[in-house]
C-alpha cells in the first residue's frame, strides 16, 4: 500500500507542475460542435460529470428549447457531427494479495499487474431526431489489448446503449417522457458520469457468493470459497427495457423527479439457462430543494428493484446453443435503498446511497447444482463521496469515495456470514485542460485501496490496490 500511496502522490506532484492557466476544457466534443458553448455550461470543468443544468438538458431530451436544437437547423456550426469519441491512455498497476493456490507451500502468493496501454473505446451518438425525439447509442467494440494488458474485450463488442425517448408526451412539461431501448437506469449516482474510471460503485454490481475483485480475477480461488448465485442482475449494468420519467419544478427552486422501469430478464442469468422471458422492474424518485442538488441546492431519493431470476433451462433446448432468452422458472429478489445528495459554496458535493439486498433461497436451491439447507442471501450496501471543485483553480477536481457492503446471510449456510464484506476506498484528482471547442482532455490520477472478508483459497481476508495515471480524453 505504501508503494500504491508514493505512486498517487508523485501522480499529483506531476499534475501540479502544469500551469493552472491553460484554458478550461469545452463540452462534450457533440454537443460542444452543435451549440457551440464551453463545458461548464453542462459540466464540472472535469468531464463527465454533470452540473445542474447539464443534468437538466438531459431530462430534457438533450435540448434548450429553441431552434437549433433540431438536426435540420441551418444554424448548426462547427462541422457538426453527433458522434463523439473517448478512451484513456497512460499507466495503470494492480495487484491482488493473499491469493493462494490452496496448497500448504504457497498459501498467500499475491499478483500484480503494470503497464501502459489503454482502457478501451467508447463511440457515443446522443442528439434529437425532431423536436422532442431523442436518442442515445454507445458501441463498445471488441478490442484485445484493452484494459492495460490486464485482460481482453476481443469478441465482446457491443451495443452498450440503444434507445429512443419520446420527450414531453401530451405536451406535459417534461413531466411524461418515455424511452425505449438499451440504456442505464437513474441510479442515485450515474456510474458513467462519475469522474472516477477504475473503481466501480459496489454495491452496484455486487453478488452474494462471488468473491468481489476490481482489475485483476481471483485465480487461486477454489470451488470450496465462492458458491453458484444465479442472480447477476446488476443495477449499475445498462438493461434492456421501458422507462417512464418525468421532472416537475417544485416550490423552493427544487425538482421532482421520477424514473420507472419494466426491465427485460432476457439478459439474467444468460450464461447459466439462457435468460427469461419475465419482466423485471426499477424505480427512482428524487426531490431537490433549492437547485438540483448537484451543484447547488440538497436532494433526497428512494429506489427499488423487484424481479425474477430464471433458475432452469428450458427443457426442449437444454444446451441452451440456439434459444435464448426462453428459461423455464424464476425465482425473486428485490432491492431497495435510499440516497442523499448535499452541496455547498457551489464547488462541494457530498452524495451516498444505502441499499438492502434479498435473494430468495429458491435462487440457490432450485438450480441445477442445488444448495443444501439454502437460505435467503441478504446483504447491504452504501457508499459516501465527496467531490470538491475549487472556484480558485476551476480546472481542478478532487474525489474521495468509501463503499462497503456488509452481509447478514449467506445463501450458503456452510459460509461465514461476514463472507465476502467488503471496504473499498477511492481518492482521485483531475485537472482538465483543453485548447478547441472539439476536443475535451484531462489529465487523472487514481488509487483504489479494498479489502474483502476470508475470500482467498484459505479463508483469508484479502486485499487489492489499483493505481492510474492516464489522460482521459474525448473528441
Amino acid at each position: 500500500m505504501r508503494y500504491f500511496l508514493v505512486w498517487f502522490i508523485a501522480g499529483l506532484v506531476f499534475l501540479s507542475a502544469i500551469p493552472l492557466t491553460a484554458e478550461q476544457a469545452l463540452a462534450i466534443p457533440a454537443f460542444a460542435r452543435k451549440y457551440n458553448f464551453p463545458c461548464s455550461v453542462c459540466h464540472l470543468p472535469s468531464f463527465p460529470k454533470l452540473n445542474d443544468f447539464g443534468n437538466m438538458f438531459r431530462d430534457r431530451g438533450y435540448q434548450l428549447l429553441g431552434e437549433q436544437d433540431l438536426p435540420t437547423s441551418d444554424h448548426l456550426t462547427n462541422g457538426y457531427w453527433p458522434v463523439a469519441f473517448r478512451t484513456t491512455v497512460g499507466y495503470q498497476s494492480s495487484s491482488l494479495h493473499k491469493v493462494g493456490d490452496g496448497t500448504p507451500g504457497d498459501p498467500v502468493a499475491n499478483i500484480s499487474s503494470g503497464g501502459f496501454g489503454f482502457t478501451g473505446l467508447d463511440i457515443l451518438s446522443f442528439g434529437t431526431l425532431a423536436r422532442d425525439i431523442s436518442f442515445g447509442v454507445v458501441y463498445t467494440p471488441g478490442l484485445g489489448s484493452a484494459g492495460f494488458g490486464s485482460g481482453s474485450t476481443a469478441g465482446q463488442g457491443d451495443l452498450e446503449s440503444a434507445f429512443l425517448k419520446l420527450d414531453n408526451l401530451f405536451h406535459s412539461d417534461y413531466l411524461l417522457n418515455l424511452k425505449v431501448g438499451k440504456y442505464e437506469l437513474d441510479l442515485p449516482f450515474s456510474e458513467k458520469r462519475s469522474p472516477t474510471l477504475n473503481t466501480p460503485f459496489v454495491m452496484y454490481h455486487y453478488m452474494a457468493g462471488a468473491p468481489y475483485t476490481t482489475v485483476l480475477a481471483n485465480p487461486g480461488l477454489l470451488a470450496s470459497q465462492a458458491y453458484a448465485n444465479p442472480n447477476d442482475f446488476a443495477i449499475g449494468d445498462n438493461h434492456p427495457g421501458l422507462e417512464l420519467a418525468g421532472i416537475k419544478a417544485t416550490p423552493g427552486d427544487g425538482f421532482f423527479r421520477y424514473s420507472l422501469n419494466a426491465l427485460s430478464n432476457s439478459d439474467v442469468n444468460a450464461g447459466g439457462t439462457g435468460g427469461g422471458h419475465k419482466l423485471n422492474f426499477y424505480g427512482h424518485v428524487t426531490q431537490s430543494f433549492g437547485g438540483y442538488g448537484i451543484v447547488s441546492g440538497q436532494r433526497v431519493g428512494a429506489f427499488g428493484a423487484y424481479g425474477k431470476v430464471p433458475t432452469v433451462p428450458n427443457p426442449v433446448c437444454p444446451g441452451m446453443s440456439d434459444c435464448g432468452a426462453i428459461a423455464k422458472d424464476g425465482e425473486s429478489f428485490y432491492r431497495v435503498g435510499g440516497d442523499a445528495s448535499l452541496t455547498a459554496f457551489n464547488q462541494v458535493n457530498l452524495f451516498g446511497a444505502y441499499m438492502h439486498a434479498n435473494d430468495n433461497k429458491k435462487l440457490f436451491s432450485l438450480q441445477p447444482t442445488p444448495i443444501a439447507g439454502a437460505q435467503n442471501a441478504v446483504w447491504n450496501g452504501a457508499f459516501a463521496g465527496l467531490d470538491y471543485n475549487p472556484v480558485q483553480i476551476p480546472a481542478w477536481l478532487f474525489s474521495y469515495r468509501y463503499d462497503v457492503i456488509r452481509n447478514s446471510r449467506q445463501g450458503d449456510p456452510t459460509f461465514a456470514k461476514s463472507f465476502n464484506d467488503v471496504n473499498s476506498h477511492t481518492v482521485m484528482a483531475r485537472y482538465n485542460f483543453n485548447i478547441s471547442t472539439r476536443v475535451d482532455t484531462t489529465l487523472h490520477a487514481e488509487y483504489n485501496y479494498f479489502q474483502t472478508k476470508k475470500t482467498n483459497a484459505e479463508g483469508r481476508n484479502q486485499t487489492g490496490q489499483t493505481g492510474l495515471l492516464a489522460f482521459d480524453f474525448a473528441f
